[in-house]
């Protein structure tokens, strides 16, 4: 018996298909083409992330279909898309790096009172969640906004596909600022907020509920058989953390792909003790949360250093200097999500004098996005919840340069497992979970790691450079606010 595991990020979509040993027995990858324009639209094409996903489903079943007892998905979380009664998507779905809802953002803001929201929510006031794409919707598309049966994520969309009826669970709800982290319920006073009632949000479920078979035409579409049965899942970085074993007592799990994340596992639903707001805290499984925090930033600002340098074809490893740089590069191209830094942020490059050079720019890349993890890292500590070392997945861990910075600025080691998708790996784990198996949420199977240990020689370097980092995104600040960069579009 096996399991069929599908996990969507931004950017790749990968199927596979595993034994409930953890074992993969084939892979299928596919592209998400990402729509972007002056706006600061960001969408993905429903339709084609569906056509992308069954292709993908039929080529990891090929030559096991019959073998084939259950399907389970991760997604990226903070995508809107709205639907019809018909469950047929009115636009495009607003991804993770949509900036759009930074226009209205600020309307938004003054309506709510956001430490209360925070401590409701378990969400910081930033401008990336679904209830600030709903505010925009609804000043910006307030057509859309009123034929909308249903706000789904991209996850909920493809469930209502799968099964018939719209549901989600905690994982991806927690992350949207409408759900109430103490009684894992929609939020009256945050859907009031947007003139929302729950019925237009789909049905909550536990992530390892067993939502049913398939229904005849998706089994059809997807090559497999209709007792074929259907697991709610959790989102793509917690998959990326179960896979990973995170766990395991003093681990924490760190994600490194288009965006970037830190967390750990908790008991409970921790909040930052600070006004400041850095943590979030999302639901995991099984009674277990996962706080921490995340950056809209990460693999993305190599992708587009890569297409400015006319090198794409290069790994950015090979592109990169072997040293740390004087160059400071704050890699926030899509704002940022992190509470500590400005929803007007844009990216900055400091320190630019004629010799630096095409691998200046790409290693002060990759050390902006360390810098900016070690913001989450230090917002942890600070919290009682400090790792002994992190484990990393996500397409950045295949750069052993990137590990060696990540390792030195953090001041942790980093392990990077021997499995090429701790993500399906984790959705084995889910589908354990739900058949009752004890061991379920252990990391499967026993795996070994690459450890990278902090550079001696760079450590000292970048405690400095860290220093001057948090010094300059204080000091913008205000130019930020003051120039809004982002907040208004270009035309349209």
């Amino acid at each position: 018996m096996q399991v069929l595991a599908v996990d969507i990020g931004t950017t790749r979509l990968k199927a596979g298909r595993l034994d409930l040993e953890g074992r993969l027995h084939r892979l299928a990858v596919r592209a998400i083409p990402l729509i972007q324009d002056g706006t600061g639209r960001a969408e993905h094409d429903p339709e084609a992330v569906w056509e992308q996903f069954v292709a993908a489903a039929r080529e990891a079943a090929e030559g096991g279909a019959p073998a084939v007892r259950w399907l389970v998905l991760s997604t990226y979380q903070l995508g809107l898309l709205p639907v019809d009664g018909e469950g047929r998507p009115l636009m495009g779905l607003m991804t993770l790096l949509d900036t759009r809802p930074r226009e209205t953002f600020p309307g938004l803001l003054a309506r709510m009172d956001p430490q209360d929201l925070y401590r409701r929510t378990g969400c910081p006031p930033v401008f990336q969640y679904p209830l600030a794409k709903l505010e925009w919707l609804r000043a910006r598309r307030p057509e859309i906004f009123r034929a909308a049966r249903w706000f789904l994520g991209l996850k909920d969309f493809l469930l209502l596909r799968l099964i018939g009826r719209p549901v989600t669970e905690p994982s991806l709800a927690t992350a949207t600022q409408l759900m109430n982290v103490h009684t894992l319920r929609w939020d009256p006073e945050a859907l009031a907020l947007v003139d929302l009632s729950a019925e237009r949000l789909p049905e909550v479920v536990p992530p390892e509920a067993r939502l049913g078979p398939l229904r005849p035409e998706a089994a059809a579409a997807l090559g497999l058989g209709a007792a074929v049965e259907v697991i709610a899942g959790v989102y793509d970085g917690g998959a990326v953390g179960l896979g990973l074993g995170a766990l395991v007592p003093g681990v924490g799990a760190m994600n490194l792909g288009t965006t970037a994340m830190i967390r750990v596992a908790a008991d409970r639903p921790l909040l930052d003790g600070s006004p400041r707001m850095r943590l979030q805290t999302y639901y995991l499984a099984q009674g277990r949360w996962f706080p921490g925090a995340a950056l809209s930033n990460a693999g993305l600002v190599l992708r587009w250093l890569q297409d400015v340098l006319g090198r794409r074809d290069a790994a950015p490893e090979a592109l990169a200097e072997a040293e740390p740089t004087d160059l400071l590069f704050l890699p926030f191209l899509a704002g940022e999500r992190y509470p500590g830094i400005s929803h007007q942020a844009s990216g900055v490059l400091f320190g630019l004098q004629a010799y630096h050079g095409p691998g200046h720019l790409v290693r002060a890349a990759m050390e902006g996005v360390a810098f900016g993890m070690r913001l989450i890292l230090e917002a942890l500590r600070e919290n009682g919840l400090a790792p002994l070392r992190l484990r990393a997945g996500g397409g950045g861990a295949r750069s052993a340069l990137w590990m060696r910075i990540l390792a030195s600025v953090l001041g942790v080691p980093v392990e990077v497992p021997e499995v090429p998708e701790p993500a399906l790996l984790g959705g084995v784990q889910v589908v354990r979970l739900a058949l009752g198996m004890e061991d379920a949420m252990a990391s499967l199977p026993p795996t070994p790691f690459r450890r990278y240990e902090p550079v001696s020689e760079w450590v000292p370097v970048y405690a400095h450079r860290f220093a001057a980092f948090q010094a300059l995104l204080a000091d913008l600040e205000a130019a930020f606010r003051r120039h809004g960069f982002g907040t208004q579009p270009l035309s349209g």
